[in-house]
Parts: C-alpha cells; structure tokens; sequence
C-alpha cells in the first residue's frame, strides 16, 4: 500500500471516530436511549481507533522511509561513491565561496594547491586544480570546434607548427611551396599567450540552499557555457580587435576559395588543400548555410534530405553557429591553450536574492598552420536584369534603359565595375547585335527605324573568381 492509500484511509478512519464520538455524546445524555445501543457505538468507535493505531505506524514508518530516501537521493546522487562524494565536496566549496565562508578544509578534497604556496601565490584565491581542468578542458557540445580541435591546459605552451619531421630533405619538397613560405617567414614554432577571459556564473538564494546537484549543475554549466562562447566568438570573429586578431580564422591570410554556390566552394576548397592537410580535413560551417544549399540541390527531391552531411561532402562536417564564412582544413593545426592560475572571486546583491561566482581564465587561440586551412565563399554572379522603355507602350525614338541588375549577393552594381552590355533585337527568328552608337550602354537610344522591332540588352559580368556570367534582359516588343 502507497503512503497516499495510507493518508486516505486514515482520513477516512477519523472521520468515522468522530462520528462516533459525536453521537455518543449526545446520546449519552438523552435517558430514553438504551444503554444497549452507547455500550455497542463505544465498542465500535474503540475498534475503529485500534485500527487507526495499526494504520498509523504503517504510515509513520512508511513516511520516515520515504524521507530517508529523499535525504539518501541528495547525498548520492549518481549512485557512484566517488562521484557523489566530489559532487557534495563541490556543493560545499561553491556555497562557503558565494556565502564568504572557510573554504581552506574544503580544498584538500579537491586537490588544491595549498596555500601560500610560493610560486602560485595565495592559494585560498584559487580554484581547485581538478576543478580548474574539468571546467576549462572537459570536452562539452556547446562549442562544436572542441570536437575537432586541440584544448590543453599548459602554462607557456611552445609547439611544432609542423606534426612530422624529416631529415636531410628541404621544406619545399616535403610540403607545397605555400606551407614552406608560411613557415620560413614565420617560424616553425607557435608560442602561446596568456589573454584573460572573465565569466559569471549568477546563482539564485534558492539553488544555494537546495541541492548540491542543483547547485554544482548550476555553476559549471554556466562557466562551461561562457567560456564555449568566448572561443566561438574568437575564433570567428569577422573584424577582431588587434589585440585577438591571431585567434580568429578569419584574420590570419587564409586562402579564400569561390565556388558557384556555397557546397561547390567547399569543395573547390577541400581539393585545394595540400595532401598532407586534406587527408585529416573536415568541414566547420553554420548548419542555416548548409540545409538551405541542400534546399536548392535537392529541388523538391527527398533524396539529399535524408543524408548524413558527410555523405553529401565526403568530408566530416561540424556545424557551428559563429562559423558565417565555412572554414575547411586540419584542425590539429589549431590549438585552444589555457594556462593555469584560474582565480575565481565572489559577489552578490542582496536585494535580488543573487549571488555571483566570476571565473577569471587566462588562454589563448592559435592558427599554427595558416596553409592547414581554406575558407568557401560563393563567388559573385549575376543572377538577373530587367529593361524598361521610357513610353507605354514603347516607341521608336524611346530611350530604352536596363533598369536594375540583380546579383547573388546583393552587390551594388552602380559602379559597373565588371559589366558590360550589348543590346540585340530580333530579326526574324534570330537575335542580332544592335548597330545604334549607344549598342553597348546601359541606355540605348532607338530611332524611328526602330518601329515594330523588339530589343533585349545582354549583360556580362566579369571578376577574377571564375569564368563570366551571363543574363538578358526582358524583351521590349514591337515598338509603336
């Protein structure tokens, strides 16, 4: 029996002792009521009693279980004692932090530094070394690039930029010659900074006092989620500050690759990587960017909608919502580096019941290999133009003019850089160039000559990313 049946038939107990007791006291007074009928409610109302008796110490002990339980839920949590012991060693360290209470015994069952040791300085104001690297180098989802990139946590990390050497050959035979350049300018080492980074994790009076889960869950996942921010942002961030420029693939001289549309500059960008970088290639990119480019492949089909991205591609594809400009390369050529000495400190606003953990991290983002990487951008192509006649109807001795030219991208085409223009009309069942003298402007002026023929202006696009594209306009018919 549940302890919700046993509350119900208790309830239902005491409202029939009561009945009970209710009538015997008002028979009880009343002399023409035979003591036959009291003596028997009286018996009844004691048998109901003693079964309330035996009803209650199965509640009572039923409910001592439950919240002996509900205590245990609290206190071990994962059903691991290892786990659920760091889990409630944790929840104490956060709360004697945000509530400025003693955290210094708390720290050995986090393996702190202890204090004042001399070369990292006060230890009560750091966190915990294996707290330190659970939040800064425990792998999470919500920064996709760790999936494929290098985190560590070395103080004054220097590196390789190259993962191989061999002897007694040149650079230039053992690479492209872009990669040997890169490297020779450059040098065949990276050395790693220390750029400050600051997160809060805001935490609520009542997570503080609930459970250590709660609590724990809390904080981490804030800090773990900031600091996912903070490198998203920097490694893909289109106009970086000069301090942070270095971490961004977009402000490193990365070769950028055209294509027709977005999957074919991707590919065009994976078949222009050197071999020894497209073996370990893969492919970082917004997942908005990718499904609306399989919209247009798939025309209507359901065939390219059921496939993973790397089928479509042939390369493993990570979608990552700061990645506005696809970057496609060998990531074990990018490294995101934290040093330690994390430091953490403590605030709190009263009136709003908030309390305030600040994770202060020094890191740094590396690109060690520009040569390792390519972007994908869609080249620029015009898409469409239309005409219009400064009549209606359209007149010869009208001034025909191309009214608007349309683009892929939006580019604003009224410098004409590029564009070239030569208007036809028809002569019979064949388009012919026009001989007018403004045959190759954007207006072309027509004559009396013109009457009954119809004129369209063809409109070529030219730029260094591919070969020239080509669109006409509407016809203007049969001039009056």
């Amino acid at each position: 029996m549940t302890l919700f049946e046993l509350k119900e038939k208790l309830a239902t107990l005491n409202a029939q002792i009561k009945a009970d007791v209710d009538w015997i006291s008002e028979k009880a007074a009343d002399p023409t009521v035979p003591m036959e009928e009291i003596n028997l409610k009286t018996t009844h109302r004691d048998e109901l009693i003693a079964r309330k008796d035996l009803l209650q110490e199965q509640h009572d002990d039923l409910e001592e279980k439950q919240r002996k339980a509900l205590e245990k839920q609290h206190q071990n949590i994962t059903g691991d004692p290892d786990k659920d012991k760091l889990i409630n060693t944790k929840a104490a360290f956060y709360k004697a932090a945000l509530m400025s209470g003693d955290v210094s015994k708390i720290y050995e069952g986090l393996g702190a530094i202890p204090a004042n040791t001399a070369d990292l300085g006060k230890g009560d104001n750091l966190l915990p070394t294996n707290m330190e690297t659970e939040l800064i180098t425990e792998p999470f989802e919500t920064n996709s690039l760790r999936s494929v990139e290098q985190v560590s946590q070395v103080t004054g990390l220097e590196e390789p930029k190259l993962l191989f050497e061999i002897d007694d050959v040149d650079l230039a035979d053992v690479l492209d010659t872009e990669t040997a350049k890169e490297i020779e300018m450059t040098g065949d080492t990276v050395s790693y900074g220390r750029f400050k980074t600051k997160i809060t994790a805001t935490v609520k009076d009542t997570v503080l006092h609930g459970t250590p889960t709660n609590l724990v869950t809390t904080i981490e996942n804030a800090l773990k989620g900031g600091l996912a921010l903070k490198e998203k942002i920097r490694a893909f961030d289109p106009s970086p500050d000069g301090t942070h420029a270095h971490m961004s693939f977009y402000a490193n001289s990365i070769k950028a690759v055209p294509g027709d549309n977005m999957i074919d500059a991707i590919l065009k960008a994976l078949g222009d990587l050197p071999d020894a970088f497209g073996q370990n290639a893969a492919v970082v990119m917004r997942k908005i960017d990718y499904y609306s480019e399989i919209s247009k492949m798939a025309n209507n089909s359901a065939t390219l909608w059921g496939k993973k991205p790397e089928d479509v591609i042939g390369y493993p594809v990570i979608f990552n919502d700061k990645a506005i400009v696809p970057v496609i390369g060998d990531f074990r050529y990018a490294r995101q580096n934290y040093d330690i000495g994390t430091i953490f400190e403590t605030d709190k606003d009263g009136k709003k019941g908030e309390y305030y953990f600040i994770l202060t991290a020094w890191g740094d983002h590396r690109i060690k290999l520009a040569s390792a990487f390519r972007t994908a951008y869609v080249r620029r192509m015009i898409i469409g133009a239309t005409a219009v006649a400064e009549s209606d109807p359209p007149a010869a001795e009208d001034k025909l003019t191309v009214d608007a030219l349309f683009f892929n991208d939006g580019w604003d085409a009224s410098s004409g850089t590029g564009i070239t223009y030569q208007w036809e009309y028809l002569n019979g069942a064949t388009w012919e160039n026009a001989a007018h003298a403004s045959a190759t402007t954007a207006e072309l002026q027509t004559v009396s000559g013109d009457a009954s023929k119809s004129f369209r202006c063809k409109i070529t696009h030219t730029d260094a990313d591919g070969p020239a594209t080509v669109v006409y306009t509407n016809v203007i018919e049969n001039l009056a």
